[in-house]
């Protein structure tokens, strides 16, 4: 028999070989549909057996990832004391023992010269290896929490003594660390410094560090009289936070003199002693050591830069003021009003 190309059936049998058939389809990747099914149950094996390993591989790295705290550069720092798995602890070295600057055991805080150096003693158990300790300056007031902590304009100022040879992303720091690994960040416009922790020196229980501070709590276009704290974390290579430790700080140029006046005004608040407040007649209210007349003040400021700051000054003087004499009623029209001067 015949086809309609004239070649018999044994002819178009033969027109290429068996095994020249199957390498020519090896080439081109084509299967035949009888070997379709059995390809289709491998690959699907193939895949579930994969699918199973990383499910198991992910469930062992959440497992792993659960012993410890992450931190998601939050915009405003997390403050809360926790010792973890570590049992991470800060101290102070010689607490009596400096002229520049004291411990409160009233207030639980530090009060220290500008560019004098704080020591301080970090802890942690097991002392193993590998650890970094994050440092951050902070505003302890929960109203202003979210904003950066920075020097003030004149201390970042490049004619400044104290900014020769240094980097400019490193200028901005009120907190220096004297550690020579130390890594300056900033993260979502918080500053905060990186250094690496050894295991203590034979026969020690704790690492030594050393902290400067490189601008006032006074500083007008800085801190602004706002209080200040230290927050550390012991954290690993991976920034995964392991603990969390704090310390009030007031950089100030009589440290003696402050300490002093904080202790007092906090003895004042003390239920058990008497104050003159309660002389003052029911239903009127007393501002007190707060001069309440209102000034009505015309400026022409060069430089938008400039403007803002000192709008932004006006605002934190009185915010302060606010705070410090639970005025907050009388003193906010104003401080509104300033927010609306604002570009």
């Amino acid at each position: 028999m015949t086809t309609t190309n004239g070649y018999s059936d044994s002819q178009e049998s033969d027109l290429l070989p068996e095994e020249d058939y199957k390498l020519l389809m090896k080439d081109i990747g084509f299967v035949p549909y009888w070997l379709q099914d059995i390809t289709e149950e491998k690959m699907e094996e193939k895949y579930n057996l994969t699918q199973q390993q990383y499910m198991q591989e992910e469930k062992e790295i959440k497992e792993e990832e659960g012993q410890y705290f992450h931190e998601p550069d939050p915009a405003i720092p997390v403050k809360e004391e926790f010792a973890g798995p570590y049992n991470f602890q800060v101290s102070l070295a010689n607490q009596d023992s400096s002229k520049h600057w004291v411990y409160s055991q009233v207030l639980k805080k530090v009060f220290i010269n500008m560019e004098e150096t704080l020591p301080l003693r970090f802890k942690w158990e097991p002392p193993e290896d590998g650890f970094v300790l994050r440092t951050a300056m902070v505003f302890s007031l929960d109203q202003y929490a979210s904003d950066p902590v920075r020097r003030c304009h004149n201390h970042m100022a490049p004619n400044n003594p104290c900014n020769r040879d240094v980097d400019p992303r490193v200028i901005k720091h009120v907190v220096r660390c004297t550690h020579h690994l130390t890594m300056y960040e900033e993260r979502n416009e918080h500053l905060s410094i990186v250094t690496p922790l050894n295991r203590p020196q034979p026969g020690s229980q704790y690492v030594p560090i050393c902290l400067k501070f490189l601008c006032k709590n006074s500083c007008p276009s800085g801190m602004n009289r706002r209080p200040t704290e230290l927050i550390f974390t012991l954290e690993d290579r991976n920034r995964r936070i392991l603990g969390r430790r704090r310390l009030p700080v007031r950089v100030c140029s009589c440290p003696k003199r402050d300490k002093k006046k904080e202790e007092a005004e906090v003895s004042e608040n003390q239920p058990d002693i008497k104050k003159r407040k309660l002389c003052i007649p029911v239903g009127k209210k007393m501002m007190p050591s707060c001069d309440t007349h209102v000034f009505n003040v015309q400026l022409n400021i060069v430089g938008k830069e400039n403007y803002l700051a000192v709008l932004k000054y006006a605002y934190d003087i009185m915010a302060g003021q606010a705070a410090r004499t639970g005025q907050l009623d009388f003193f906010k029209p104003y401080m509104d009003d300033i927010l609306r001067k604002a570009p």
